[in-house]
């Protein structure tokens, strides 16, 4: 479910007369630091939509995202915030945001054979200022409307059916050591000595196809 909340989102934006406005409308890149304040300064304008923290109480959840808005511009501050007739500033960026996506709706769990069909809806409930200085150096502004669903849902609404099959995964072994301590500090040597002994680096399962 949140993954389709996360998209619906998304999708709503990018449908709206602010979406026509904007270069990117995306979920929130995985990225820090300075790499993600280079992927700001390319996409701006732009809207980028994040899973936050929510509660959990007596099995049931209120999903909450951040909704952030990223302005840019080389002129001044004061078009950067406020738009400067040829790209949407930081504030009309917020007021669409908070106006859009107050009260908007979003389904999930349509299975696209019959299945049953929910919705979720939104509450505007905070807005955040970004305050860095990294990102003022580079003529970005950035702030954040945080939207959390208007009622509980069912903890039984985040498993739409089975999860998807996999193919890889990880896991970790504990088992009792095969070789003493001292076999197994020379494995850590550089180059490692296997003369006596040699660590089995890999293991196989068979996966139901």
């Amino acid at each position: 479910m949140l993954v389709e909340l996360e998209t619906g989102l998304v999708a709503l934006v990018k449908a709206s007369a602010l979406g026509q406005r904007l270069r990117q409308v995306d979920s929130l890149p995985d990225l820090e630091g300075d790499s993600l304040i280079g992927r700001f300064a390319t996409d701006a304008p732009a809207v980028y939509v994040a899973l936050g923290s929510f509660p959990i109480q007596h099995g049931y959840a209120r999903p909450k995202f951040g909704v952030a808005c990223v302005a840019r511009s080389s002129r001044s501050q004061q078009a950067a915030r406020h738009g400067d007739g040829v790209a949407i500033g930081l504030q009309p960026m917020l007021d669409a945001v908070m106006i859009l996506l107050d009260g908007a709706t979003v389904s999930y769990g349509n299975d696209g054979e019959g299945g049953p069909t929910q919705t979720v809806g939104f509450d505007a409930v905070a807005c955040d200022l970004v305050s860095s200085e990294a990102l003022y150096q580079k003529g970005i502004y950035v702030g954040v409307v945080q939207i959390q669903a208007s009622a509980d849902v069912s903890l039984s609404a985040f498993l739409d059916g089975d999860l998807a099959d996999f193919k890889t995964f990880a896991a970790d072994y504990d088992i009792d050591p095969h070789q003493a301590s001292t076999e197994h500090d020379k494995w850590l040597q550089e180059p490692p000595d296997h003369s006596m002994s040699t660590p089995e680096l890999s293991d196989q399962l068979t996966l139901q196809e």
